[in-house]
């Protein structure tokens, strides 16, 4: 079926997302590369940078190997452009729907600026994006990934058989069963993976850091995916992290600022009440990791009273207690407080898909309803930078960036409109 900017304005809403049809019956028909441009546009100074915030980056940079002065500099060049790509899990290897937007995002971005992608790791490893997996096409042989005698080859041959049948998408788990539903965030690379990560093709071991059991494994994706999309993109400066990392190392410093307006939202009585009844009371603001029959999962962690409660969890709210839980790692930030900090006190242009822009617009409602935060700020805070769409073939079968790493030839289609690029999603966004 075939859209129209009306049509697709009409398609949109019926699905229930009326900021996305929004957006994209007003972009439809224009290029990518003129859309692009205007995503790097600024209209208004952004407010000053939190010392905190700026603080909370340079201690990710330097957690994923660059140096402090490194760090310094780009938290220096965040202060200044203030944009990020925030679309993205935290992931082994992407698939075609995250190299559609950063296609779409590299475009436009100004000669000599870096591009910063801010991967969320507050996902279980089985989400949509398959993070413990390296992801590739059925247009790749097995053998051309990893060898032969690669540890465990005759499984991963049968289930990579049984998948061919099913999918043209293809995937080797890097993980055991057992940590599929365990959080990406503060995990740690498992036995099964450094064994396995020895024997992949040279492609992927001439940009892969070394995989050592009980290492980060955030730390080693984030280098993965900066080396994979910079040989896609090698003129760009790309820059992976964990923005969990980035908002965790902010919450431990400014919960302990007693005139923080996220000090108050926890510990000021009558700012929760107030926050918490305009935002629904069951709001998520951490997941934690929990033993449940005899598994580890992921679970949301709401407030409840002067407690952080989830099914299998509950924290007495102290100052103490919640610094201790988020600097340990136990407590990981959610959306809500992620995007509070970055976009309604920062003033950050988050790129985002398809789900991002119908909640910031909602949470920007929201906060302008209430006094807590600067509503000036929040007021002029851009929640409506969308990058989606899908990298496909003539055939319509996805294109991932793996396939390009190990030797598929494709070139961007720089003059496709923003709605060629959506169309491929379309049956994902419309059911």
């Amino acid at each position: 079926m075939s859209f129209d900017a009306k049509s697709i304005q009409s398609a949109l809403q019926k699905a229930k997302r009326p900021e996305l049809a929004r957006i994209l019956s007003g972009v439809w028909n224009i290029s990518l590369t003129e859309y692009s441009g205007s995503l790097w546009e600024t209209t208004a100074a952004p407010p000053p940078l939190e010392v905190e915030l700026r603080q909370a980056f340079a201690t990710e940079f330097c957690r994923i190997g660059f140096t402090e002065e490194q760090a310094q500099k780009y938290s220096a060049e965040l202060e200044r452009t203030r944009v990020l790509q925030t679309a993205t899990h935290l992931t082994a290897s992407e698939g075609p729907t995250f190299l559609a937007l950063h296609n779409l995002a590299l475009l436009g971005m100004p000669q000599g600026e870096t591009y910063f992608v801010g991967s969320y790791s507050g996902v279980p490893f089985a989400n949509a994006a398959w993070s413990g997996c390296l992801n590739f096409s059925n247009r790749i042989d097995l053998e051309s990934v990893i060898s032969v005698h690669a540890p465990g080859f005759a499984e991963l041959k049968r289930a990579d058989n049984d998948r061919v049948r099913d999918s043209s998408d293809r995937r080797i788990s890097l993980i055991p069963g057992k940590m599929r539903d365990v959080r990406v965030f503060q995990s740690r690379i498992p036995e099964k993976m450094a064994d396995l990560m020895t024997h992949f093709s040279e492609p992927i071991l001439g940009i892969s850091p070394k995989a050592k059991t009980g290492d980060d494994f955030t730390k080693w994706a984030s280098k993965f995916c900066t080396n994979q999309l910079g040989k896609i993109f090698p003129s760009k400066s790309i820059i992976y992290f964990d923005l969990n990392e980035v908002i965790r190392n902010y919450l431990v410093l400014v919960i302990a600022n007693s005139n923080h307006p996220i000090n108050r939202l926890f510990f000021d009585h009558a700012v929760r009440d107030s926050v918490f009844a305009v935002f629904p009371s069951d709001t998520p603001l951490f997941t934690v990791d929990v033993n449940y029959k005899n598994k580890m999962r992921q679970e949301s962690v709401v407030l409840n009273g002067d407690e952080l409660q989830s099914q299998n969890y509950k924290l007495k709210l102290t100052q103490e207690n919640l610094i201790n839980e988020i600097k340990s790692g136990a407590l990981c930030p959610g959306l809500f407080l992620g995007f509070t900090a970055l976009s309604f006190i920062n003033g950050f242009i988050c790129f985002g898909s398809f789900e991002q822009v119908e909640y910031l617009a909602g949470f920007k409602q929201k906060w302008l309803k209430l006094d807590l935060l600067d509503n000036e700020i929040v007021h002029m805070s851009n929640t409506s930078s969308f990058t989606s769409g899908r990298c496909v073939d003539e055939s319509g079968e996805g294109i991932h960036p793996l396939d390009l790493l190990l030797g598929l030839e494709m070139s961007f289609n720089e003059n496709q409109t923003v709605g060629e690029l959506m169309e491929p999603l379309l049956y994902r966004l419309l059911t």
